[in-house]
């Protein structure tokens, strides 16, 4: 089961989920979302990090050319894209595409990954458990304790995305929801 750790906006996230072998640390260079970060303090993060596989996330409206450039910046190979974006076929990336709307022919898509949020409700979905079984697929939702090893039985996904939460202020992480959850995956 891989892990991929999403819009990581602090030291104290970025250093927890790298120690316990977090395969992806994602951060959002899209200014459209709410837990967006500067590409400086993302390297001031990622510096005390020892050898972080890096994931920039970025908006629908973001172009490729300013993609390349934070992907230059930041040195990343790979990138966090919606599936809907109109030049995702143009990128030489690793791609993670996030996929909203599961009723869109996904199932012929040159990506490496997808990360598809759901609810309680798709853990039956033959659809999505099919289109599961045959691509890397990173699930995401409001993962519980009573939920997670559920979500995992049900669907056998590739891997598991966790969104960080902000700080609320300096050094006031979430840290202890997010240990709960992990260590029910074996990190």
């Amino acid at each position: 089961m891989q892990l991929k750790i999403s819009s990581i906006t602090n030291l104290t996230d970025a250093r927890y989920f790298s120690a316990i072998g977090a395969n992806y640390l994602g951060f959002c260079f899209d200014v459209l979302n709410e837990n967006n970060i500067s590409i400086a303090k993302a390297k001031e993060i990622a510096n005390w990090l020892h050898e972080p596989v890096i994931v920039g996330e970025f908006g629908l409206h973001q172009t490729k050319e300013e993609i390349q450039f934070i992907a230059e910046e930041m040195q990343l190979n790979e990138i966090q894209i919606p599936f809907s974006h109109p030049q995702k076929n143009e990128f030489s990336f690793e791609k993670f595409l996030v996929v909203d709307d599961l009723s869109l022919d996904i199932g012929h898509s040159p990506s490496d990954y997808f990360v598809i949020k759901i609810n309680e409700l798709n853990i039956e979905n033959a659809a999505l458990r099919n289109f599961i079984s045959s691509n890397k697929v990173f699930l995401e939702t409001d993962f519980t304790k009573s939920t997670i090893l559920q979500i995992i039985e049900s669907l056998n996904p590739f891997g598991i995305q966790i969104t960080c939460k902000k700080e609320e202020k300096a050094g006031l992480s979430f840290v202890d929801e997010y240990a709960e959850i992990v260590e029910l995956l074996g990190f």
